[in-house]
């Protein structure tokens, strides 16, 4: 009963829009001839999903949904234009820097060659989402001005300079924003941030880029498909 009150209820919320208020609880056991306790205990566990909210003395409320990325090299761009969104970027700083020691070690260039550095608000149908910084050695893109950053860098780094990115090195952490970052996304001083930051070869292993970007914990989750290659190797010494 439970699991089919929690469907119906999955439905009620389907044909609602985000922020719009659920009947009571009282109303809906009265509609569906269930338990109060029971209809209870079904709101909780979509309260512990975050589907819906308790506001105290007013309701129950629809809550906005989180974005799911599925970590991979599917470009920011893509992932709002999968969600019917319209992606877009406003550039917030553009320069040329020399590479110092740990710049040069992770780029594998030598230290003092020329880095174009930039940073960008990256937006979906207007709303603020992320903000991404991008370190790339100036030899790989000759000719990129911060004109050119208004949309996908990975699609704009095959198609001007037919460099394809073939894999990534991925670290993600929780973070409390600084205070610019927090404003530009418009979060609560207690709101958390994911930041990724990520390093980018190309299919013949060449190093092009390095960016950190920080996620509105809020409105992003991440997921991945795990393979079973580590067991398989385990069993395999087991084996021999």
């Amino acid at each position: 009963m439970r699991h089919s009150l929690r469907a119906r209820l999955r439905e009620l919320i389907a044909a609602a829009s985000v922020g719009d208020r659920l009947p009571s609880e009282r109303d809906l056991s009265a509609r569906w001839g269930v338990a109060r306790m029971t209809l209870r205990r079904a709101v909780d566990a979509l309260v512990a999903e975050g589907i819906v909210e308790r506001r105290h003395g007013s309701g129950t409320y629809v809550t906005p949904q989180p974005f799911v990325r599925l970590l991979g090299l599917t470009s920011f761009s893509q992932d709002m234009r999968d969600r019917g969104l319209v992606p877009s970027s406003r550039l917030l700083a553009f320069r040329v820097v020399p590479a110092d020691g740990t710049l040069a070690g992770q780029l594998r260039i030598p230290i003092g060659d020329p880095v174009l550095s930039f940073t960008r608000l990256r937006l979906a149908s207007g709303d603020a989402m992320a903000v991404e910084t991008v370190w790339i050695p100036q030899k790989l893109v000759p000719g990129l001005g911060g004109g050119d950053l208004g949309g996908s860098l990975y699609e704009l780094l095959a198609e001007r300079y037919r460099i394809v990115t073939g894999a990534a090195k991925v670290s993600i952490e929780p973070v409390l924003p600084e205070p610019r970052v927090r404003e530009l996304l418009a979060l609560d001083d207690e709101q958390a941030c994911l930041r990724i930051r990520m390093v980018d070869s190309d299919t013949r292993g060449r190093v092009i880029m390095i960016a950190h970007c920080i996620y509105r914990g809020d409105r992003y989750q991440l997921t991945a498909d795990i393979s079973g290659a580590a067991f398989s190797t385990i069993q395999a010494r087991r084996a021999g």
